[in-house]
């Protein structure tokens, strides 16, 4: 008899034993890929990193990298649990989010990566995955309609102010930037749905919601192909934000109209309402940006936007909409040393983060004017001339 209770004793231990070992086994038993390649272009110490797509979801894990030497990197990675979907991150700096390349490979494969620079424009994956094929078919199209546009795009990642062709480069990836949208749509109109149609569904939503192709109707078109996706399909996070970019709840807010309220949150937490500068006799500068993305704060602290704070702070009011997730703001944007502080107002929307980008940014930098009244002068892109819409919509010249 005490062996049986023995037995009944020790049943927990063995049965946690052995879904311990099966649970590792499996993991075990899932191949490794390998993913190898070059990133030219990148600053010094840049890490590399692998995640597995978990689900449809637009989350990756766990990640595993490895810091370029020369260029180079190569990582061994076993994700979680079976996949072929990937995500190949470049951090460096305090910003990785926006530096990734969504690319397939079978279990027990190897995927080749070839880049340059830091964006994922410039990046080009290579595999013998069904999925890969698919998804360099898209590029071998685009190519194949837009000859250059990828040495372009090379080109916008490094040209700056100070050279001779800054304005005609910006100005050519604006119009080759419209043409994308225009032939994806069309070549899209006839591929079937899979994981690569919901990825390249999601880059030209984001394109028109950036304002990369403002011809009439656009969006409409691009909506349309929402219909090749089935009623029965598993949850896709692609499908999901291209839906939300698509069919928004909130139409952009339009020059002419006047500002459109919602609640904002400083940094101590107490709440502000956007329309609280309406009426106060003072034009207003209204900046959307992210503390946590280093393109978007690579030219602080902006010269213009200090001399008109200095200048002419009796005369405009001056605010920047953090467009960072809540968790930065409540956790990371409070420390002025990690990400910097302008001395104007600087609130945060939260929970409302997504309304306001649809009603107002859509993407940042950008810049909107506003009159004593509320009502909007005008908008700007971060690579137009800050200072010269300064003069014109606030007429202001001593800048």
């Amino acid at each position: 008899m005490k062996y049986i209770i023995l037995l009944i004793c020790l049943l927990p231990a063995f049965i946690e034993g052995w879904a311990q070992e099966s649970k590792t086994e499996k993991k075990d038993s899932i191949p490794p890929i390998i993913v190898e390649g070059t990133l030219e272009y990148v600053p010094p110490e840049t890490v590399v990193m692998v995640g597995g797509r978990l689900g449809g979801t637009d989350i990756f894990g766990p990640l595993e990298g490895d810091t370029l030497r020369n260029g180079k990197f190569r990582i061994i990675y076993t994700p979680e649990s079976p996949t072929d979907e990937y995500q190949l991150v470049a951090k460096y700096g305090p910003s990785m989010g926006r530096h990734f390349l969504l690319f397939f490979v079978s279990p027990g494969e190897k995927a080749t990566i070839k880049g340059f620079g830091v964006h994922p424009t410039n990046w080009y994956a290579m595999s013998d995955n069904p999925k890969q094929i698919e998804a360099n078919e898209y590029r071998a199209y685009l190519d194949e309609k837009l000859p250059g546009y990828w040495d372009l795009q090379r080109r916008n990642d490094w040209v700056n102010e100070e050279d001779d062709d800054y304005y005609s480069v910006k100005k050519k990836v604006r119009e080759a930037d419209s043409l994308y949208v225009e032939y994806m749509i069309e070549f899209m109109k006839d591929r079937k749905y899979s994981s690569v149609f919901a990825e390249k569904l999601l880059t030209i939503s984001l394109m028109i919601l950036e304002g990369k192709n403002k011809n009439m109707g656009i969006r409409e078109r691009a909506a349309e192909l929402l219909a090749i996706v089935p009623k029965d399909a598993p949850y896709d996070a692609f499908i999901h934000d291209a839906k939300r970019y698509l069919l928004p709840k909130y139409e952009p807010i339009k020059i002419g109209e006047k500002l459109h309220d919602f609640v904002l949150y400083d940094h101590q937490d107490k709440e502000h309402h956007l329309t609280e500068f309406n009426g106060n006799g003072k034009f207003l500068l209204l900046e959307f940006n992210q503390r946590t993305c280093v393109p978007c704060m690579e030219h602080r602290p902006n010269e213009v936007l200090n001399n008109l704070y200095k200048n002419h702070s009796d005369k405009v009011d001056m605010l920047m909409v953090n467009c960072d997730a809540k968790y930065y703001w409540d956790i990371e944007c409070k420390d002025p040393n990690k990400y910097g502080r302008d001395p104007w107002n600087e609130w945060n929307a939260k929970d409302e983060k997504e309304d306001i980008m649809q009603r107002y940014a859509q993407t940042g930098p950008c810049y909107f004017f506003v009159s004593p009244d509320g009502t909007i002068l005008g908008r700007i892109s971060d690579q137009e001339n800050l200072q010269e819409a300064i003069k014109k919509y606030f007429g202001l010249q001593n800048m």
